[in-house]
């Protein structure tokens, strides 16, 4: 059994947004697994109402092997379930982004006096789970593990043991397609129809990301490109549209449009399929040009969430993000001009920002008005540039404060002078303020009172960013330009 812990009830940022999308890392590997002559089956606490469903799944299948893909954001679910399969007499894998980073913190956890976790895989899994199955289910020695590269276990003194890493997929087009005929996609389908009027399916182009941003954790797919054929991404477009019949696809590449040629051959692709569906995808500012929006926007593309971060050039070259402030702004007016909307993910907190850069990004914001946003706080995960900047100054234990219950968790990890979660938690609503006024001030349509309402938010954001800032025995160091790390 294949398990996606998130509880979307738990998580009052996903609960709100209701974009949900089953993650394709287990899909793929169901369909590895299925495809060896094993019979798996896929439990999703997505829209489960407690853990008690997972329980009388655990009941129903008897499964002997339970494995779980986790990122940070899920851990405490993750563990919870853990312990109810390891109840249940079930091996327990974990795998995933969070794992891969901290294998040790899944295998030294105890519960109930026991470890629930078998073996954390580190890294991709497809190959990995296919050698680790026949010793799991034979019930071989912790010692016969050894062989197994891409994993941690424990020894039989109890020691965490990680093999040699295990090298990435060389051929990712020899991978089946994910198994979404496991997935009852109907709670997806009226989930999205109710609050977005519209049903969206996910789907993966390519593994990697090449570029080298400090905060970018790429534990699984590593610092690498692996694309898949374009005549194959396009077949699964086609056949997703025929079988599914989705209103709308996320491409959840890292980065879509690395290589132009591949871009080429996709929009050709495409149209030679009767592939076209309207869908979103994640691109790089210093990657679009005339030619790359019109041929992304000729096969549907509506949507490009680019990672801006920060209106400051300076914050920009400490994330080593390789991208310009003007770039930023020549591919918003550039998505704006071909009739693809822009999303930005944007960062504060980070090492060395300043009050003037966060000013900056405020300028950002209000003079390119990308049509939605996020901001996140700075968080250092382990296996980055930025974690070893501030390792010394975190201020979480991962088991006694965990660092995420849910998405809303996000906050200041480690020592920032005086200045708070809340601080950075206001500056997030201050952002939000300045965007949607400018918006207003550009014609974007509001009633009268809506008007009021959002100049008195920005109003107020304005003064309780200032106010957070100085306030005495909480946040007495001004945000001057000095603000520093």
């Amino acid at each position: 059994m294949l398990v996606n812990p998130l509880f979307l009830k738990d998580d009052p940022v996903e609960s709100r947004l209701m974009t949900p999308y089953f993650p394709l890392g287990l899909l793929y590997l169901a369909a590895v697994v299925r495809e060896a002559g094993y019979t798996v089956s896929i439990f999703d606490a997505m829209f489960a109402e407690s853990d008690d469903a997972f329980a009388h799944a655990m009941a129903r299948e008897e499964p002997r092997v339970v494995g779980f893909g986790v990122l940070a954001t899920v851990r405490q679910a993750a563990f919870r379930l853990a312990d109810l399969a390891r109840s249940s007499g079930a091996k327990v894998v974990v795998g995933g982004a969070d794992p891969t980073a901290r294998p040790d913190l899944y295998l030294q956890r105890r519960a109930d006096g026991r470890h629930p976790v078998d073996v954390a895989v580190v890294g991709e899994g497809e190959e990995t789970i296919l050698e680790l199955l026949p010793l799991l289910l034979g019930d071989t020695p912790a010692a016969a593990l050894r062989d197994v590269k891409g994993i941690a276990y424990r020894d039989m003194h109890g020691n965490v043991v990680q093999t040699d890493r295990r090298p990435l997929l060389a051929d990712v087009d020899a991978l089946p397609l994910p198994a979404r005929d496991l997935l009852d996609l109907d709670d997806y389908r009226e989930a999205w129809r109710e609050h977005h009027d519209r049903f969206s399916l996910s789907i993966i182009a390519s593994r990697g990301c090449p570029y080298g941003c400090t905060w970018c954790q790429k534990s699984v797919f590593g610092r690498s490109f692996r694309p898949r054929a374009a005549e194959a991404v396009a077949e699964e477009m086609a056949l997703i549209k025929r079988r599914h019949a989705p209103d709308h696809v996320r491409i959840v590449d890292d980065v879509m449009g690395i290589d132009r040629d591949w871009v080429r051959a996709f929009h050709d692709a495409v149209f030679e399929r009767d592939g076209v569906i309207p869908f979103e995808c994640l691109s790089r500012v210093d990657l679009m040009d005339e030619e790359m929006a019109r041929l992304l926007k000729a096969i549907g593309c509506r949507r490009i969430h680019f990672g801006a971060e920060s209106g400051s050039q300076h914050v920009l070259d400490r994330m080593n993000k390789g991208t310009t402030v003007e770039q930023i702004r020549a591919a918003a007016e550039l998505c704006r001009r071909v009739g693809i909307e822009t999303y930005f993910y944007m960062m504060v907190g980070y090492p060395g920002e300043t009050w003037t850069d966060l000013q900056r990004s405020v300028r950002l914001l209000r003079e390119t008005m990308p049509d939605e946003f996020s901001t996140t706080i700075a968080y250092p995960l382990p296996g980055t540039p930025f974690y070893d900047e501030v390792r010394d100054r975190l201020k979480v234990d991962d088991v006694a404060d965990p660092d995420w219950r849910h998405t809303a968790e996000n906050r200041v990890l480690f020592e920032r002078g005086r200045l708070s979660t809340a601080f950075y938690r206001r500056v997030i609503r201050w952002y939000h303020s300045e965007w949607q006024d400018a918006r207003i001030q550009s014609g974007i349509r509001a009633s009268l009172p809506d008007r009021v309402r959002a100049k008195l938010g920005l109003w107020r954001d304005r003064a309780l960013v200032r106010l957070l800032s100085r306030f005495p025995g909480t946040l007495h160091a001004a945000l001057r330009p000095t603000l520093g790390d």
